[in-house]
């Protein structure tokens, strides 16, 4: 997590969001099963709509525009692609790896509900974070249902 300066807070978010959404769309074009690509397709949207809420509240803090995402989210998407390759084109593996990419996103926001939030912004990343939890727990849940069909 970057130091506790609340625009680089937000920033980090803000490219958190912008790396899951990123690895979520990616993995939707990889899966066969109907119902982990409509998932998928889901959790982009909701990561994509949390990085726009959080943007004017970074802007209104000043400095510099936020990154397009990370290397390691790139790398990760890339060992996504090679583990597959190797698995045969397993969805479940593919679910264990977006679920590990997504506990990223989970960790930055909750580090960010237990730190140095601008008041202006608290209650807006509280909401995002319960709403990821959620989000997270649906994945949880959708590799229970697709062990259980194997």
């Amino acid at each position: 997590m970057p130091d506790s300066d609340p625009r680089a807070l937000l920033n980090h978010l803000i490219e958190s969001c912008r790396d899951s959404e990123r690895g979520f769309r990616h993995a939707e074009t990889l899966v066969a099963h109907w119902s982990m690509r409509s998932e998928f397709k889901h959790a982009a949207n909701l990561r994509a709509q949390f990085a726009i809420d959080l943007l004017p509240h970074a802007h209104r803090l000043g400095g510099a525009a936020t990154a397009e995402g990370t290397a390691g989210a790139s790398m990760h998407r890339h060992w996504m692609d090679a583990k597959i390759r190797l698995s045969g084109h397993d969805d479940r593996s593919i679910l264990t790896e977006v679920r590990r990419g997504d506990s990223v996103t989970v960790l930055a926001f909750k580090s960010a509900v237990e730190g140095n939030l601008p008041a202006t912004v608290r209650d807006l990343v509280e909401q995002e974070y319960a709403e990821l939890c959620l989000s997270h727990e649906r994945l949880d849940e959708l590799d229970q249902f697709i062990q259980q069909g194997s």
